[in-house]
């Protein structure tokens, strides 16, 4: 099971949207012509600049600058991470060399990463910017950080745990580097294997190794940004509860994607529009009508060029029938159920209550296995369906989570 849930955004970011869309629609009192003008130039000007945003962000994808490769089939690499670790000690002070050689796990030759390794260093990072309170697209820029890196430089299982704390640390740097006061125990979340000055020897060889590429264009941004631009400049039958939703479920499909090394190399604006179309999907079934427009929307705007995005589609829905997320969904429709039937006899539910049934999720899933990396967490487990179920049965409402 992928030991992920929603996260609710910011309402600031999700109502940047909402705001120019009243600032079109609703311009003011019809009397106030001089204000309608204002706020139409504005909305204008809004979109144009979304535009602008979306073409650099597909300027950057065109590019290929940020695609990251098929790093688990290479035999050849460019650099092997244990030498530059070695070389790096070796130019150490004399004195702390041996030490520092002896404190350094050393892990076994055939210790190969592989797509587990991988999935559950993602787990991990969402867990660490979760608990730090940082925004999860963190996450996003670390991980393409990594799989870059890793596509130069060979890593056992101990050096690519180092290679994805350092990375996590620089995406900190990069987007809020107000938190790195609080990720100075960063290293101590490794159990002990390597030091902050391991992190820093290693963040000079990721940025040597990447050229300082660290702004990738990325799932969600594609998505923030698009439905930024259509809900701006199309007036929608959607209520802000629905258009709230659907910035949340598109992100959470994209973070899952970030979950599966499948989508390693996969084009950012895909994984976009495969998320936002699974999230309508979701929310008011296959035969809706905001689909459509959004695809169309995004076409125009060179975003989407008619791909078939089924095969995606269905794979995004595949890891979420794995989350915990639909664990937990399914959970408290569960208990929706029980205490409809304690108050009510022989009543059924409202099929219109769940948010998606694509399966029966979290029945197969494999026991959990220990992260690489923990997060130490005061109080009770928050894995745990009860608590959660509970937490979420506060936001949770017809017709969505």
């Amino acid at each position: 099971m992928l030991k992920l849930t929603m996260n609710p955004r910011k309402r600031s970011k999700r109502m940047r949207a909402a705001q120019l869309a009243k600032y079109r629609h609703n311009p003011g009192q019809p009397n106030s012509q001089s204000k309608k003008k204002e706020a139409e130039k504005k909305a204008i000007e809004h979109c144009e600049a979304l535009a602008d945003s979306l073409a650099a962000l597909l300027k950057q994808e065109i590019t290929g600058t940020y695609k990251a490769m098929d790093y688990l089939s290479m035999t050849d690499f460019r650099l092997n991470m244990n030498d530059l670790l070695q070389n790096g000690r070796m130019n150490s002070s004399n004195g702390a060399q041996h030490s520092q050689q002896q404190s350094q796990p050393q892990c076994p030759r055939d210790s190969q990463i592989d797509e587990y390794c991988r999935e559950q260093i993602v787990e991990w990072s969402f867990r660490v910017v979760d608990y730090f309170h940082i925004d999860r697209e963190v996450v996003v820029f670390s991980l393409s950080m990594l799989d870059r890196f890793l596509a130069l430089c060979r890593c056992d299982r101990s050096t690519f745990k180092l290679a994805a704390t350092t990375t996590l640390h620089l995406a900190v740097k990069t987007l809020h580097p107000c938190k790195l006061g609080e990720l100075g125990i960063l290293s101590d979340l490794s159990r002990g294997e390597f030091e902050m000055k391991d992190v820093a020897s290693m963040e000079t060889h990721i940025l040597d190794s990447l050229h300082w590429k660290l702004h990738p264009p990325t799932p969600i941004a594609f998505c923030t940004l698009l439905l930024d631009f259509f809900f701006s400049k199309y007036k929608t039958d959607m209520v802000q509860t629905d258009v709230n939703d659907l910035y949340d479920i598109s992100s959470f499909f994209t973070e899952l994607a970030l979950c599966d090394y499948h989508f390693v190399g996969a084009s950012p604006s895909i994984v976009a529009i495969a998320s936002i179309s699974n999230a309508l999907e979701g929310m008011f079934g296959p035969e809706n009508k905001v689909t459509p427009r959004i695809l169309k929307t995004a076409a125009k705007l060179n975003v989407f060029q008619n791909q078939d995005i089924s095969r995606i589609s269905h794979r995004l829905w595949e890891l979420y029938e794995r989350s915990e997320e639909c664990a937990l969904h399914n959970n408290f429709e569960s208990m929706e159920e029980e205490k409809t039937m304690d108050t009510t006899t022989n009543t059924p539910s409202n099929a219109s209550d769940v948010f998606v049934s694509k399966g029966d999720c979290g029945k197969d899933a494999a026991s959990d296995a220990g992260s690489p990396v923990s997060v130490s967490k005061h109080g009770k487990s928050m894995s745990s369906n009860e608590l959660m179920c509970a937490m979420r049965s506060q936001t949770l409402r017809n017709g969505s989570w």
